[in-house]
């Protein structure tokens, strides 16, 4: 069995590293130049933003440990991730009911529904495949990259560019992987296949239901 640093962990801190300074400048710079456009201020988008940013950093520790060969503060450090994978969800639900009557609140909780699907969906992957490295580490990148899009999207909307640009940004970083693993070993690997596949399948049904009226008249009827 092939250890927890194993595989090139240098590439996997840089590259979280980078989705975390997109969160941070994405969520900073739609503040500073569209304050008009942000959500209404509450506690449930307070405590949302804090539990999603902490992923982030969390990941970026988790991914320096490896670089550095702390296994063991690793694994101790890795139990976190349930709670705050538990809250990134129950919060993400939260938001989308709580948010569902502002003008955007369809395509917010459209988006919304397929991220937290993968979320779940890879966050399980990961955890169960936690004692297989190269499974595991690539799942937890997944599960980062699934939950980015509204980094992204404020990213765009902060450089006042056409909104849908922030799509095929995410497909980019999300194709990354899968050119990390052709370099890297001349084949892609099973887990980027699956991650990969999940979070554009989750695009494709996003924008597909997002003009679908049935689709929209059961998000009316669930939100109440």
């Amino acid at each position: 069995m092939k250890t927890l640093s194993s595989s090139r962990p240098a590439s996997y801190f840089y590259f979280h590293l980078i989705i975390l300074v997109l969160v941070f400048g994405g969520f900073g710079l739609n503040a500073l130049v569209h304050p008009d456009k942000l959500p209404p201020t509450s506690g449930i988008v307070y405590l949302h933003g804090l539990i999603m940013f902490l992923w982030y950093i969390l990941i970026v520790i988790q991914s320096n440990l490896i670089r550095s060969g702390n296994i063991s503060l690793h694994k101790t450090l890795g139990k976190s991730s349930l709670l705050l994978a538990l809250g990134i969800v129950v919060s993400g639900i939260w938001m989308s009911v709580v948010h569902y009557s502002r003008p955007d609140g369809f395509v917010f909780s459209t988006i919304n529904t397929f991220i937290l699907i993968n979320f779940i969906i890879l966050f399980y992957l990961a955890w169960t495949n936690r004692f297989r490295a190269e499974y595991h580490k690539r799942y937890m990148t997944f599960v980062s990259l699934s939950a980015v899009f509204p980094a992204l999207g404020r990213i765009i909307l902060g450089l006042n560019l056409n909104q849908y640009l922030s799509v095929p940004l995410w497909v980019v970083l999300v194709l990354v992987m899968g050119v990390h693993d052709f370099q890297a070993q001349k084949k892609i690997h099973p887990a980027t296949k699956i991650g990969t596949g999940l979070i554009l399948l989750g695009i494709a049904f996003t924008l597909i239901l997002m003009e679908n009226a049935a689709w929209k008249a059961f998000l009316d009827q669930l939100m109440g």
